[in-house]
């Protein structure tokens, strides 16, 4: 059954009050953006005593059009539904029989934000002005910074403009600045939104055996009972890992929920979720080596940045005006780098390894609580007055306590502590030119190899787009 479109986008659901699950809460990095629940069950409200006098966040890009690759096997999934003469015997898939890919204009929508993203990120936007009302002042300037992702691909950049617009209001344009980072200059190592993409000894395995330990396990059981519902037409696991992309992506493309919604079973769409965490936590996530560690530099800048303070003023390298940043810190960038940022907090330090042949039921890594489309790691920085500063993370608005680190107001972690606990693991990681295996870098030699760009408006691998 088809949901107007006013529904879906109040909240993003399917669920009614008779039904509580929500696939689209459940797809891992293919879910559309929604607010994340609260499992610690700690307050997303500043603690008694305490007011947030500071922020930031790293946002994945919004919502989008699927990429060349995945569109492509959309064009193939049709094809192979289309030329089949085949019945059904289950009413959810009656739907196959005159369905297509929902993209109107191909060459011009794939791997761009998509309508969906447009509404999440401008909302974003004005959430974030209503959530800490006295850190932007009409009319005045405002930076934040994109990740360039790709030459050609602008998703990233529009987001960040899309979220600034919501920020800014009518006068975006003349106010903003969206600092774009080039990922892949040499002279921006460890100093990008996108550090991974200079360290010749990254490897997203999106999961490697671990991932296809789990498929083997889950998907068999899901493809005999859909093909068990046709006559005619054979699905494939691949076929069924697609379903649940559908899902998520029609739905925010079009703004009614997709019927691929409603083809897997409640039990099968949080298997697929698992695998969605599983593809996290080994591809990039803390069950990795060196790719866990790489956003340390950046976590660095940034937790410095907060011990500076929100009335900090840097100078630019390039001898312009110096600059007094906002009291948010605004940052977008893909999806690699928000689950290489996750695993670096210490908020999974105590997170047993995932299993690769059941579902651990009592994980606190979920991946769709974080990667989400429009994805984001808050953080703030609480002045709780004579009792001092404290750091606070937050993913998809909810608050994740520090492992080790948790005796402040509303379990925070002391901001010196923090600063100290993040040192340390960036000490042990033992430098971004090192680490990667960079020899002789003459642009970035080793002890150079830190973020600036939070402090520093002048360096030569970033350009400037107006919202």
């Amino acid at each position: 059954m088809l949901v107007p479109a006013h529904f879906i986008f109040t909240a993003l659901v399917v669920s009614t009050a008779a039904e509580s699950f929500d696939p689209l809460q459940h797809l891992g990095g293919n879910s559309p953006w929604f607010s994340g629940p609260n499992v610690n069950n700690i307050s997303p409200d500043a603690p008694q005593g305490c007011r947030v006098d500071q922020a930031a966040f790293t946002s994945r890009h919004g919502s989008r059009y699927p990429d060349p690759g995945a569109y492509n096997g959309w064009v193939t999934l049709a094809a192979k539904i289309q030329n089949a003469t085949f019945t059904v015997k289950d009413r959810d898939l009656d739907f196959l029989k005159t369905w297509q890919p929902v993209l109107t204009n191909p060459a011009a929508q794939l791997s761009q934000v998509s309508q969906g993203g447009y509404k999440e990120l401008y909302d974003m936007g004005v959430q974030y002005r209503w959530n800490y009302p006295s850190f932007y002042k009409e009319n005045t300037p405002y930076v934040l910074w994109a990740n360039r992702y790709q030459e050609t691909g602008y998703r990233v950049v529009d987001s960040a403009r899309l979220f600034a617009r919501g920020y800014l209001g009518p006068n975006a344009t003349d106010l903003g600045r969206v600092y774009v980072l080039n990922n892949t200059d040499p002279r921006s190592i460890a100093n990008s939104l996108a550090p991974s993409d200079l360290c010749p000894l990254y490897n997203d395995t999106s999961g490697g055996i671990n991932a296809t330990t789990w498929a083997e396990i889950y998907l068999p059981p899901i493809v005999t009972r859909i093909n068990g519902l046709l006559s005619g037409l054979n699905f494939t696991a691949s076929d069924i890992t697609t379903f649940a992309t559908l899902c998520g992506f029609e739905t925010q493309i079009t703004g009614r929920t997709s019927p691929w919604c409603d083809v897997l079973k409640k039990h099968e769409i949080e298997q697929y979720e698992y695998a969605q965490d599983i593809r996290y936590y080994y591809g990039t996530g803390p069950g990795t080596d060196i790719e866990q560690q790489l956003m340390l530099p950046f976590l660095v800048a940034l937790v410095q940045r907060f011990v500076d303070g929100p009335n900090a003023t840097y100078v630019n390298a390039n001898g312009t005006s110096p600059f007094t940043p906002n009291p948010l810190i605004a940052t977008f960038t893909n999806d690699g780098q928000i689950s290489q940022l996750a695993a670096a907090l210490g908020i999974y330090d105590d997170q047993k390894p995932l299993s690769a042949t059941r579902i651990d039921k009592n994980r606190i890594y979920i991946s769709s609580t974080f990667v989400t489309l429009r994805g984001t790691i808050g953080f703030e920085r609480l002045n709780c007055g004579s009792k001092g500063l404290y750091m606070r993370i937050k993913l998809n608005d909810q608050v994740y306590p520090v492992a080790g680190c948790q005796g402040g107001p509303g379990k925070s972690c002391s901001l010196s502590k923090y600063q100290a606990l993040v040192a340390k693991k960036n000490a042990a990681f033992g430098g971004f030119v090192n680490a990667c295996g960079i020899a002789n870098s003459s642009l970035v030699p080793a002890g150079q190899d830190k973020t600036t760009f939070l402090t520093n408006l002048g360096l030569p691998f970033e350009y400037v787009f107006r919202p």
